[in-house]
């Protein structure tokens, strides 16, 4: 056995020296063969450089330099094998496997670059061909830029993800995608490149384009609900302002189609901003407005007052309301005369109207006011009423301050000008009240409106002066009402006051034919100039309480007085103060309030005369003192104001939650 083993060793000796000779050998042919094939590309032999190029790489699959090699053939534009994409395929392995250059194969493909060059450059070999890689890579993008081929753009996609400028490429895809859908130019092609390609830079043209058709596309249908769905499904296109404009008009002409309140209604809640709303509030308003003429009924008429409370159809509703709702209130509380021309009962729909009170202007117009609990405040304020002298409407004002306010009597002066006396609110606490005055031009507006302090205010004389003289009483610190007076400018600015000794309070003012001025208190008379300095002034006996006065056309004055609490007086005196008359007026019983006094036709006086459970009114003789005429007034009014107009119709007003006014055609029932 120790005799073979030298034999052995040496045997395998010759078999490894035998195989790296061929190894050798083999390597030296293929680098050989690889060198030629450059020689050949040097001669632009593309088509043997190439089969050289390939038999080596089916050698070695991972060879450098064969690999470089196709790389150029593919990049040459002369080459008939010219393709920037295998090029790049090649390109990507040479950088692989540069590292496994060999220096022969380095050596020769220096000599490939030394005899190719137009221009020699001092640059180690593998730098050169860094330096051709890279130039091949910056062919191929720029060839992908030019050639605007999808095809072409996609396959670079797929085979090469790691290619440096492949976010480039995305780019250049996605661009000539979006030309390949611009050109098509279809609502669905844009649909679908926005859902393909998020990111593309042309998704904002894709939406503007997208947007566009679908516009035009809804325009074409033109219904509601197709603009409906265009503003919902793109509400940030740049056609949704003009969407929202014809959508308005479609569904105006939908509801003019319709031609009924309902629709009218529905457009205008749906489409608040729409141009086309004063046009159907216009058409809406006639319609409510002739279905309310013709069923006449409280819900019609308040509807349309709600929705159209201003304008000539407002006016002509309101008053066809006052007139049905005041005739009714007659038929149910039927006044004992024939003499009725007509009643208007005033409101507004959710507020409640507390008081009444009533004058007349020079021109025969009626003014009516009313303390009114506003539903949306809780609060209340001052609603004035103008009216023709057949008791329709003319217009209808609010007035008030911060807080509560309140109005007790109206008067006019020889402008007509408006003025109503009250009270006002300064604050939430009702020891806050303050008397209150204000002044409304003929047309409503506001032109004052002052507090007067603690000062209650029972009577109210615009003198032909331009002043204003008001009459009430103060309470003192004993708690006794002192007569008081205050005279004001045509401003409201307060030109002096009084406040009188005598205890009680100022029941009326009145001015006599010569300007002097007639005061009249409880127990107390006078007449002043219009400084308020006396001209005569007398008490009345201790037993006897004026409860009304009025002056006469030819300047006498007349009173009621209750006497001993028992006994109601008749009295008439002459302008000097001078007793003419005086007469028991003999009653079932000594009413517990007496208002009105009013001057009338033929020596005639109408007071009302208020008892526990009913009114009357009476017509009182001035030339003996007697009543000539009474009438009982119906349980369910009660008269709070009254008087006569230009004509001597006599009016009445009270208020039973709505204003009521009255006129009765003559002096008498």
């Amino acid at each position: 056995m120790n005799y073979h083993m030298p034999v052995l060793k040496r045997t395998l000796h010759i078999c490894q020296v035998a195989f790296w000779m061929f190894i050798c050998l083999t390597t030296g042919l293929y680098g050989q063969n690889v060198k030629k094939g450059y020689k050949l590309l040097e001669k632009l032999d593309y088509e043997k450089s190439r089969e050289v190029f390939l038999d080596a790489l089916n050698e070695n699959s991972q060879d450098p330099a064969a690999l470089f090699g196709l790389a150029l053939i593919y990049a040459d534009e002369k080459s008939p094998y010219y393709d920037l994409i295998q090029s790049w395929e090649h390109t990507r392995n040479v950088k692989q496997y540069l590292d496994k250059l060999t220096p022969e194969e380095t050596e020769f493909i220096g000599e490939y670059f030394y005899n190719t060059e137009v221009r020699h450059i001092s640059r180690p070999v593998r730098k050169k061909i860094e330096y051709a890689l890279e130039t091949i890579e910056a062919k191929l993008i720029k060839y992908i830029r030019e050639e605007n081929n999808l095809e072409i753009v996609y396959e670079v996609i797929e085979k090469f993800p790691d290619f440096r400028h492949y976010d480039n490429v995305i780019h250049i895809r996605n661009q000539l995608e979006f030309r390949k859908y611009e050109k098509l130019n279809q609502l669905d092609g844009y649909l679908e490149f926005i859902r393909k390609f998020p990111d593309a830079a042309q998704v904002d043209k894709a939406i503007k384009y997208r947007n566009r058709l679908a516009f035009e596309k809804v325009c074409q249908v033109n219904t509601v609900e197709a603009y409906r769905d265009f503003i919902k499904t793109y509400p940030e296109a740049s056609e949704i302002n003009q969407a929202i404009k014809n959508l308005n008009a479609v569904a105006f002409e939908r509801a003019k189609q319709k031609n009924t309140i309902a629709a009218f209604d529905q457009f205008i809640s749906d489409y608040p901003d729409a141009l086309e709303i004063s046009e159907a509030r216009v058409i809406q308003k006639q319609l409510l407005y002739e279905y309310a003429k013709k069923i006449q009924t409280l819900e019609a008429y308040n509807e349309f007052i709600r929705k159209y409370p201003e304008g000539q159809q407002y006016i002509d509703i309101f008053n066809l309301k006052a007139l049905d709702n005041g005739m009714r209130f007659m038929n149910q509380h039927p006044l004992p005369t024939n003499n009725v021309q007509w009643a208007r009962s005033f409101d507004e729909e959710g507020n409640q109207e507390l008081s009444a009170c009533l004058t007349v202007d020079t021109l025969n117009n009626y003014l009516a006011g009313s303390t009114v609990l506003k539903s949306d405040t809780g609060s209340t304020d001052v609603w004035i009423i103008k009216m023709t002298q057949d008791g329709k409407m003319i217009w209808n004002k609010y007035i008030g301050e911060g807080f509560n306010d309140q109005v007790d009597m109206l008067a006019v002066n020889r402008e007509n000008e408006i003025l109503g006396a009250g009270y006002t609110w300064l604050g939430t606490d009702s020891a806050s009240i303050e008397a209150w005055l204000f002044k409304l031009g003929p047309d409503g507006q506001k032109i004052w409106s002052k507090t007067l302090g603690r000062m209650h205010i029972r009577t109210i004389l615009p003198a032909r002066s331009g002043e204003t003289f008001l009459g009430g009483y103060l309470v003192d610190d004993s708690l006794r009402r002192k007569y008081s007076l205050i005279v004001l400018n045509e401003s409201g600015k307060r030109l002096w006051s009084r406040t009188y000794t005598g205890t009680g309070e100022i029941l009326q003012i009145a001015e006599f034919p010569d300007q002097h001025i007639l005061m009249v208190g409880n127990h107390w008379r006078a007449k002043t100039d219009a400084r308020g300095y006396l001209v005569w002034e007398s008490s009345t006996a201790i037993t006897d309480s004026i409860v009304s006065a009025q002056l006469l056309p030819r300047g006498e004055i007349a009173y009621l007085a209750v006497r001993n609490n028992q006994k109601l007086i008749f009295s008439k005196t002459s302008q000097d103060n001078k007793v003419i008359l005086e007469k028991e007026i003999t009653l079932p019983e000594i009413p517990i309030a007496v208002s009105g006094m009013l001057k009338s036709a033929s020596n005639q006086l109408i007071v009302t005369f208020s008892f526990g459970q009913y009114q009357t009114i009476n017509w009182i003789n001035t030339a003996s003192g007697t009543i000539s005429a009474s009438a009982k007034i119906p349980e369910g009014f009660l008269i709070e104001g009254m008087v006569t107009d230009r004509k001597n119709n006599l009016l009445f007003t009270g208020c039973n939650g709505e204003v009521l006014v009255i006129r009765n055609n003559g002096s008498s029932f």
